[in-house]
């Protein structure tokens, strides 16, 4: 599983996700990503096969249910919880590494266009 982390993620999570063997992009670390519109960050992760994870749950929940009427399908998305992962905390990054490396040895889902939330 292929991973694209969203702008308001740390490019230090996709560094330490790549470093322990995983595929891991962050759209901060990206200067042809930085800036670009939700609609245009999922077309990139389904056109790269990767999941995109978000805290932007609400704009991208009707992003994905637009490409499933338009019969247009996306890797996947994975919604992380603000709260839960609160960015202005030290123990972010820590945090999101440690659950997104369990998700990643173990997929609890597989296939195309499903959502999970962290």
């Amino acid at each position: 599983m292929r991973l694209l982390l969203d702008e308001m993620h740390a490019p230090a999570i996709a560094d330490a996700l790549t470093e322990a063997g995983f595929d891991v992009v962050a759209v901060a670390a990206d200067p042809s990503l930085r800036g670009s519109s939700d609609a245009d960050l999922l077309d990139h992760a389904a056109a790269t096969g990767r999941v995109l994870v978000t805290e932007n749950a609400g704009d991208f929940s009707v992003l994905a249910a637009a490409r499933a009427v338009d019969g247009e399908p996306h890797a996947g998305l994975i919604f992380t919880n603000p709260t839960r992962f609160n960015r202005a905390t030290l123990a972010y990054p820590g945090n999101l590494i440690t659950v997104l490396r369990s998700f990643l040895d173990t997929p609890p889902v597989g296939g195309g266009s499903w959502t999970w939330w962290l």
